[in-house]
This record gives structure tokens, sequence and C-alpha cells, in this order.
């Protein structure tokens, strides 16, 4: 074998040691990505599970005792603070009267949107705002409709690579829960 032969050689070993790795690290990203993008969707899904999982409403005002105190406390732009918010306005594509909650999970941030809907002959769609004027779910004696519209997205990250899962449900009192007012739209004179 003559030196150029061998350089040549281990030339080619080179780019093969490097091509291989090149792949290995690769694949490495993509586990990853694909890992954290299954964490987000898991925690997503036991996220709608947990909120599907509380009674409607009527938990007599204690925090997180039930759906709405979790998801829709309150319909007072006034009390908002930056993790919990109503917005009687449109907003990212979301309608008005819709109240946001974001928690930080060790996937990201994931924001719960929550909008209290009504069946129309066309489908669901937003309890007009003037409705919830005033709502607050420790002391409603009457809810603005018993149906919500839940959004959970959850923003991931994965080194240089991001996404966002999303998912949606709609929530509707059920006849077993205790302490949920009918919606005035399904009251009959």
């Amino acid at each position: 074998m003559t030196l150029i032969e061998a350089v040549v050689a281990a030339t080619v070993v080179l780019l093969v040691v490097i091509a291989a790795s090149n792949a290995v690290t690769a694949v490495d990203q993509l586990t990853a990505r694909v890992g954290e993008r299954d964490a987000a969707e898991a925690q997503v899904a036991a996220t709608l599970e947990q909120l599907r999982s509380l009674s409607f409403a009527g938990s007599g005002g204690a925090e997180g005792g039930d759906l709405l105190s979790c998801v829709f406390p309150h319909a007072d732009p006034g009390r908002n603070t930056p993790d919990a918010a109503y917005t009687d306005t449109a907003l990212a594509g979301r309608p008005a009267g819709t109240f946001l909650t974001i928690e930080q999970t060790t996937c990201g941030p994931e924001t719960i949107a929550a909008t209290f809907v009504v069946g129309t002959s066309k489908g669901f769609a937003p309890v007009a705002v003037d409705r919830l004027v005033g709502y607050d779910a420790s002391a409603a004696p009457v809810l603005p409709a018993a149906t919500l519209y839940l959004r959970v997205s959850l923003d991931w990250r994965s080194g240089a690579h991001a996404g966002l899962v999303t998912r949606a449900a709609v929530v509707a009192a059920r006849s077993d829960t205790s302490g949920a007012a009918p919606s005035p739209s399904a009251s009959t004179s």
C-alpha cells in the first residue's frame, strides 16, 4: 500500500466516522423532539381529563373545587392577574367572553381558554358578553350557560425546536352535578 492509498483510505474512514456521528446526533435530536412533543401531548391530555372529572359547578365557592372555579372563576377584568384573566373582547382567535388560565408545567406554559357556549342550529356559539357581566363562580345564582368550550394549549421547546399542542373539549353540566343552576337559555316560561 502506497502512502497516497493510505491517506485516501484514512480520509474515507474519517468521512464515514463523521457521517455516522452526524447521523447519531440527528437521531438523538429527533428522539428528544419526539419525546418533548409526546410529553406535551400527555400533559394536555391529562389536564383535559382532570378538568372533565370535576363537577361542573357548585363547590360552594371552594377554589378549585369545581370546573368553573378552576377555569372560569369570574367575568371581571378588574380582578385579572398575569396568570388568570377574563377578556370581554375577542383576542388571538378567541371569542369575547373567554377566561384564560396560564400554568407553568415541566413541558412549558400551558394555557386553558374557557368560553361559555350555547347550542344553536349551526352548532355551539359563545355566550354574549353582556350575559357574563358580574358573573362570579363562587356566588352566581344562575350560570350564563351550562356548557363550556375548553381549549388547552401547551408551548413546548426542545433545543432550537418548538411546537404547540392544542386540544379542545365541550364540557356540559351533568344532571347529577349538585348546585349547578340551569342556563337562562334552558329555562321555559
